[in-house]
């Protein structure tokens, strides 16, 4: 296989984006969806739990097509993690993904080059460390197409040889999506069960129950308020002389139970939690779009640390873990909570007192313990996707730079079974 040099601005041309009017933003979703560099991970990759929304005119120019490949051309970040690298437009007939100001288009102006090859040499950390190190700003970092231009790399003269490369490290990306789209289906069935049971009281065996006349609930059901069902930001003891793990506010997802991003730091006086416990964000805009968190990333024992702007639930033996976390999910946990945000000055937080006037339903013990038996396999399923996620992610990113670098001839390498696997069940 016979690789050479090249210089990036002799393959490549990147494109800037469009200045959308920012009068026709709006937060109530649309198929239009404004790309910002909030929809890169960091690592590249096309991030889907950030979207805006836009309602203006469109210039036919700026619409994205599935498969382009764009980059991030401002970060944010202190250490400008996500500046540089590329995403590619996912496949979504529901969506318009529009070009906006601040992303790239990057379009082959050689066609001896394979798109996907591009893609993922400008997902490799060498190339993202020479954009990031030549970035302009001191808060706000900032790139261009003549800095990315001068990138130089060193890639097979094969197209062929290019477009293998690319196609072994997207079947990880396939599968790690693949999997994504799973854990969203258990949390729907997770969701859809405690509305069914809790809030329509379809539960097992529910049309022979009896109905208390004085509460409205099957008998032997209580309506309880939340502070006294569930344990609201309970008191745990964690040593501050060593590191333990750390969930910041960005490390928790919008619409799902998973915790991405954990660090390590040394515990100071934000939550504190244990495995089974609820995350949910305190403040405006966070509760608003959903960040909750399912806490079941810890050691026998463990305790970690967060963000003072979360709110931590756990359970009691009136309601379990699975009951908290889909009720903090609950379109009534959420209206309520940012009611009780109202008047309020400055960044708006969440007012304790409204667990004293939320009304949870608790059914009876041997309901509840159906309840978690139902769910426990499913909270069980989502942890091994996640964990399964963490393995390829890791194994993409050792096979990465070694692809791009040649250290690895790409015809000597099969596909990981696991991958075989799932492509024959495809």
């Amino acid at each position: 296989m016979k690789w050479r040099e090249f210089k990036l601005g002799n393959i490549v041309s990147i494109k800037h984006g469009y200045a959308f009017k920012g009068a026709f933003f709006v937060d109530t979703p649309t198929k239009n969806i404004l790309l910002t560099p909030g929809n890169f991970n960091i690592g590249g990759g096309f991030k889907k739990d950030k979207l805006k929304y836009y309602l203006g005119e469109i210039p036919q120019d700026y619409i994205l097509s599935e498969g382009d490949v764009i980059v991030t051309m401002t970060d944010l970040s202190k250490k400008a993690d996500t500046l540089g690298f590329s995403a590619r437009i996912p496949k979504d007939n529901s969506k318009t993904f529009l070009h906006n100001q601040r992303i790239g288009l990057v379009q082959l102006i050689d066609d001896s080059f394979d798109i996907g090859f591009m893609h993922w040499l400008m997902r490799s950390v060498h190339y993202q460390q020479f954009v990031a190190g030549s970035a302009t700003g001191a808060t706000v970092k900032h790139t261009s197409p003549s800095k990315i231009y001068a990138f130089k790399f060193k890639a097979p003269t094969d197209k062929n040889e290019q477009q293998k490369i690319a196609h072994i490290l997207s079947a990880y990306d396939d599968l790690i999506e693949n999997n994504l789209k799973r854990i969203k289906l258990l949390e729907e069935i997770a969701q859809i069960t405690y509305e069914e049971w809790f809030v329509r009281m379809k539960f097992p065996g529910y049309e022979p129950a009896v109905i208390d006349p004085e509460t409205c609930l099957p008998e032997g059901w209580v309506r309880k308020t939340l502070n006294k069902g569930v344990n609201v930001n309970p008191t745990t003891k964690v040593s501050k002389k060593d590191l333990a793990p750390f969930v910041p506010m960005g490390a928790l997802s919008v619409n799902s139970m998973v915790i991405f991003g954990v660090e390590e730091r040394k515990p100071s006086g934000g939550a504190k939690f244990i495995n089974g416990d609820t995350l949910v964000a305190r403040i405006t805009p966070c509760l608003e779009n959903g960040k909750t968190g399912y806490v079941d990333f810890l050691s026998d024992g463990q305790i970690a640390t967060g963000s003072t702007e979360f709110i931590v639930l756990r359970e009691t033996e009136l309601v379990n873990r699975f009951y908290i976390y889909c009720m903090s999910r609950s379109e009534y946990f959420r209206e309520l909570s940012i009611r009780s945000m109202a008047g309020s000055d400055g960044r708006q937080r969440v007012n304790p007192k409204i667990y004293g006037k939320m009304l949870l339903s608790i059914p009876t013990k041997d309901i509840m313990d159906s309840f978690e038996k139902r769910m426990k396999p499913v909270f069980n399923s989502i942890k091994t996707l996640v964990q399964e996620n963490q393995c390829l992610k890791e194994a993409r990113d050792i096979l990465l730079p070694r692809l791009m670098t040649g250290m690895i001839d790409v015809n000597t390498l099969d596909l990981p079974k696991q991958i075989e696997r799932e492509k024959e069940v495809a």
